[in-house]
């Protein structure tokens, strides 16, 4: 367990600044620097660097973080230990995942999950691809959802939900009566698609590259949720798995038309672990959760039952 002191250090140099350290806290500003200075004069170093706009630390105290950090994960780790013996999951799952399992299938789950384990603290962040890989490898989570995952990879899968990359359009948009489209149709159409910090965007580069069809980039955005915004108010074609669009598309908001091209369009989104890291009974029933609910989804993005 951390002290006082080295609570009130960690969250300041994760935070930055003795400021947002305090709102975070519920603290006094006064009474964080009194720690930090106590905490200093029993290690006889400086562990911040103090300027006006920002707080950054010294060698000493990313040493003294760091310690920090796995005393924390250790902490953690004995819980765990402890909820073996009671059989009762408690203490914190964290779960990394791409934004477009969030909007309908996460959050329905996390919902149900803190309904059933209401003493269990969930810390969900949502991330590219390619970071939820890294935060799981660093173990920095303990759970991802990511999308693609190369052939080859480090991670233990334990459930994948398959679907083919569907072109999203409005209701009133002349594909949306569509059961499915080729992409080559789409040639010179006018889309709203993620940038390259999403997966899905170099599948449909890739997908476009093959088929040789140049399409209109007007909008190029930082979160799915924009790209759908912007496409159920015009004329603009977005590219995900159904999904993804999942809510919309069952609210009558968005319509979703797979694409033809299944060999360049199919998708993945695994449900992941690091294989040989030991997880907690909150973290196990969590992933079995997760597991069983991907299960129930049908190849074209609709849950089979109660999901």
């Amino acid at each position: 367990m951390l002290s006082t002191a080295m609570l009130y250090f960690r969250e300041t140099a994760k935070a930055g600044s003795l400021r947002r350290a305090a709102e975070q806290l519920g603290v006094a500003p006064s009474a964080i620097s009194r720690q930090i200075a106590k905490l200093e004069g029993e290690l006889q170093t400086a562990l911040l660097d103090r300027r006006v706009n920002r707080t950054t630390l010294t060698p000493a105290g990313e040493l003294v973080l760091a310690h920090a950090d796995q005393v924390l994960q250790n902490s953690e780790a004995l819980r765990g230990a402890l909820q073996e013996l009671t059989g009762q999951p408690a203490g914190t799952v964290r779960i990394g995942s791409i934004e477009g399992m969030v909007g309908h299938f996460l959050a329905n789950n996390l919902a149900r999950f803190q309904k059933r384990h209401s003493q269990v603290k969930v810390q969900a962040s949502v991330v590219g691809s390619r970071a939820v890989l890294e935060a799981l490898q660093e173990g920095r989570i303990d759970i991802a959802l990511a999308f693609n995952l190369p052939e080859r990879h480090a991670f233990r899968e334990h459930a994948r939900l398959e679907q083919p990359l569907c072109a999203i359009v409005a209701p009133t948009h002349a594909l949306a009566r569509r059961r499915s489209v080729s992409f080559r149709e789409l040639e010179g159409h006018r889309v709203a698609l993620p940038d390259r910090s999403f997966q899905i965007r170099h599948l449909v580069d890739r997908i476009a590259s093959k088929t040789q069809v140049s399409l209109d980039l007007a909008i190029e955005t930082s979160t799915l949720d924009m790209a759908k915004g912007v496409v159920r108010n015009s004329d603009l074609i977005t590219f995900l798995p159904r999904y993804a669009a999942l809510h919309e598309v069952s609210n009558g908001d968005l319509c979703a038309v797979p694409l033809q091209e299944r060999d360049f369009a199919a998708t993945a989104t695994s449900l992941l672990t690091l294989p040989g890291q030991r997880q907690s009974p909150a973290a196990r029933a969590l992933l079995e959760m997760l597991a069983t609910s991907m299960g129930r989804y049908g190849g074209n993005g609709t849950p089979r039952s109660d999901s």
